[in-house]
Formats: C-alpha cells, sequence, structure tokens
C-alpha cells in the first residue's frame, strides 16, 4: 500500500482501527449467521420426523389411564354370606396316575401323578385324620344342611384313563378311601381308557360322574351339549351309575349353555379346574378344584 506524503503515525492508528473495526463487523455477523443456520437445520429436523416416529416417541409423555386394581378374593365369612352355605372342602384333582417315565414317554407330565406320590398323599391324608368323603355329603349339606365331617376333602379322577384301574384303585382300595372319576362314557373300551369290566369292578369304592360323550368343550353350542351330557347321563344311568348326578366340566370351563343343561336335567353339582376350596351352595354348578402333581400335600396348604 502506498500512503500519503504527510501521511502520520497519528492517522495510520486511525487506519488501524478503522480497518480492524470492518473485519469485527464482518467476523461477528458471520458467526450470528452461522449459528442461525444451525438453529433453522434443528428446527427442520424436527418438523420432519415421521408421525411414526412421533407416535412412538410422545406418548409417553401422554398421561395414560392409571391400572385397574386386581380384585380381593372373597374372604370365607364374605363368601358364606353372599353364596352360603359354604364349607372349606379341598377338592383333589388328579387325571392319569402313572410313574414319571411313563408321563415324559408319552407327553402326559402336566396331566400325571407318580403311584409313589399318589400314595404318599393317601397316607397324609390318613395321618392328618382327614375325613375323605362323597358327593352326597356335599349334597346333604347343601340341600338338607347335614354337618359335614372334620377336615372333609374329595378325590377326584379326570378322564376315566385306564392307569385309574392298574395304578389308582389298588392304592384306593389299601386306604379304602371313596373317589370320583369322571368320565367321558363314550371313550370307555377305547385303548388307553377305563373298560365296561373294570368300570364294574372298581363302582362302589369309585363314583363314576358324567363328562360328557366325547370329553366334548362346555363351548359348544346348546343342541350339542345336549347331546353329549345327555348321552353320557343315559349311559351311565343304564349301568346303574351317577344316581346323585355329578358332573366335571371338559377342560374345566363352564358356560350358560352347559348349566341351562346340566338344571334340566337335575344334576346336583358341577366340577371346574378353578383353583380353590371353598364350596358353596349357590354356586353348586361352578365349584373349585385343587390340581395335584408330583409333591407332598402340605405344599398345597393341606
Amino acid at each position: 500500500m502506498i500512503l500519503p506524503k504527510n501521511f502520520s503515525v497519528k492517522n495510520a492508528v486511525y487506519l488501524f482501527i478503522f480497518i480492524l473495526g470492518i473485519f469485527l463487523v464482518f467476523f461477528f455477523n458471520y458467526k450470528i449467521f452461522k449459528i442461525e443456520e444451525l438453529s433453522h437445520r434443528l428446527h427442520n429436523r424436527q418438523n420432519t420426523v415421521s408421525p411414526l416416529l412421533t407416535s412412538t416417541i410422545y406418548p409417553a409423555l401422554e398421561s395414560s389411564p392409571s391400572a385397574t386394581p386386581t380384585p380381593k378374593p372373597l374372604s370365607f365369612a364374605e363368601m358364606n354370606a353372599k353364596y352360603g352355605p359354604c364349607a372349606q372342602i379341598p377338592v383333589l384333582m388328579y387325571h392319569h396316575i402313572q410313574s414319571e417315565a411313563d408321563a415324559k414317554k408319552d407327553g402326559q407330565s402336566s396331566l400325571s401323578v407318580d403311584p409313589k406320590f399318589f400314595q404318599e398323599q393317601l397316607q397324609y391324608l390318613k395321618d392328618k385324620n382327614y375325613s375323605v368323603i362323597t358327593p352326597q355329603n356335599i349334597i346333604d349339606f347343601f340341600d338338607q344342611n347335614m354337618a359335614l365331617p372334620k377336615k372333609p376333602v374329595l378325590i377326584t379322577l379326570d378322564d376315566a384313563y385306564e392307569d385309574n384301574y392298574f395304578n389308582a384303585f389298588p392304592i384306593l382300595k389299601e386306604f379304602n378311601f371313596p373317589a370320583v372319576i369322571f368320565t367321558p362314557t363314550g371313550l370307555v373300551n377305547n385303548p388307553d381308557y377305563l373298560n365296561w369290566d373294570e368300570i364294574n369292578q372298581m363302582r362302589g369304592l369309585v363314583y363314576f360322574a358324567n363328562h360328557t360323550w366325547s370329553h366334548h368343550s362346555s363351548s359348544g353350542t346348546l343342541d350339542t351339549l345336549k347331546k353329549e351330557i345327555s348321552l353320557a347321563d343315559t349311559q351311565l344311568n343304564d349301568h346303574g351309575l351317577n344316581v346323585d348326578k355329578i358332573f366335571a366340566y371338559p377342560y374345566g370351563n363352564p358356560s350358560k349353555n352347559a348349566e341351562s343343561v346340566l338344571t334340566s336335567l337335575s344334576y346336583k353339582l358341577a366340577f371346574t379346574t378353578t383353583h380353590g376350596t371353598i364350596l358353596c351352595k349357590s354356586q353348586r354348578f361352578f365349584l373349585p378344584r385343587v390340581r395335584m402333581g408330583n409333591a407332598p400335600l402340605s405344599s398345597y396348604g393341606l
């Protein structure tokens, strides 16, 4: 740069300050521009988030309805006041009585109790002074106000498997304990199920009750359930069985259609697979049971 001859030091200082000022103005304007540009980019990016992503991220910020509290189970006194008379009766529910090895081989472990455990469980009932009752005892308690024996318990087996004859029946005879076998009569005489000769040998100690004709679910139509329950009722009656009219729902679930048929046929009791030990008169078609497995009876609260 060529400066005038009369350009003094003072003028040079002024020029330097002037140039520095211009530089600073451009520098700060540039920084502000960059900051605004970055801000716009962030704003645009936020506004272009897809609706799917937005719905995934932001609902957590909204208030959600509180969870429905689990209803508190009714006490015995409350059950008795609402549905009574009621009684504390563990109804033990078995299916297969067979060795653990056979159960695993046939894929039936969830429905099986080993004979050694069955024996130990019945011994426990004897040692703890339980009274093994029959369905008639429950009917008399509901309808005749007859007292139950102390510490009543009912033994039931579902589906009438043939191992009930070979494995369960000898143990029941050893203790002289009555039991109920819920029998789908259309499966009698089929492989792996009881036959009528075996049933006749067991009758007396064992009560044979209705479990439909073909083990049909209670979710069926009214016409189907009429046929299923009525046919089993007739076959049992023809063999002199189930005179007290006892029933258990296949797969454990009651229904209005099944209840209607049972009422029309003058049935007295019907058992579910719902867990519980309180049996009440006005719930006589929805009676609970306790599913048994390979464990000591003490582990079931008895």
